[in-house]
């Protein structure tokens, strides 16, 4: 994303990343690659280091920080960043009759797939590789946490939810790529060879689910 100037101090994001939490740049170099003006930037991420990267293959997303006062609506978040604010926002309530609202709000978007393997727009190819990339998250103490902070936007998810909330929106999310994938594949059954293709790198555990699917038809 060349297009993007990062400084020292900016809060980012990872796109293909966003468990590794959101990282602060502590250095940024102007420099260039066959000619086109480029960045090379380090960040240090809560919960992978320090990570060094080319602004123009980095996939950073800048975080904007709220400004001072400002409020989010509960059916206005849009997004992990947006959904931290959500959770801030509902642990300042007191009225009873909002909590319930807000549960679900929270309930949505914890266990909602991501734009980019949902988006028509985007390749079928597009969206499967995508999507067979979620297959990273599973239900191990780390794998849990990296999914929570993915999905949440939180640096610390067992700050706001209990481990076992965390699981239950987790069997729930899992339940919803499970089903996607297999629509997907149901897509692709006339373009076998791409299939294949994508499979071939795919997460192990994506390539155990599909053989297994596989079997079973």
């Amino acid at each position: 994303m060349a297009e993007h100037r990062f400084e020292y101090g900016n809060q980012v994001r990872h796109v293909k990343r966003p468990e590794w939490g959101v990282g602060a740049v502590i250095k940024a170099e102007d420099t260039s690659v066959n000619g086109e003006p480029l960045q090379r930037i380090t960040v240090k991420f809560p919960n992978a280091g320090l990570k060094r990267l080319v602004s123009a293959h980095a996939l950073l997303q800048r975080v904007e920080s709220k400004q001072q006062g400002e409020t989010v609506g509960l059916d206005s978040a849009s997004s992990p960043d947006e959904l931290s604010t959500q959770l801030a926002l509902l642990d300042r309530q007191s009225d009873d009759w909002l909590s319930p609202v807000a549960q679900r709000k929270i309930l949505e978007f914890m266990t909602t797939l991501p734009e980019e393997i949902r988006d028509p727009f985007n390749s079928l190819r597009k969206r499967l590789v995508a999507t067979l990339n979620l297959y990273r998250f599973d239900r191990s103490g780390r794998g849990l946490i990296d999914w929570a902070v993915a999905q949440s936007g939180l640096s610390d998810p067992l700050s706001r939810f209990s481990r076992q909330e965390l699981e239950q929106y987790f069997e729930r999310w899992v339940r919803e790529r499970d089903q996607h994938l297999d629509r997907l594949l149901q897509q692709a059954r006339d373009e076998p060879g791409m299939v294949r293709e994508v499979t071939a790198a795919a997460p192990a555990a994506a390539q155990r689910v599909l053989r297994r699917t596989a079997a079973a038809r």
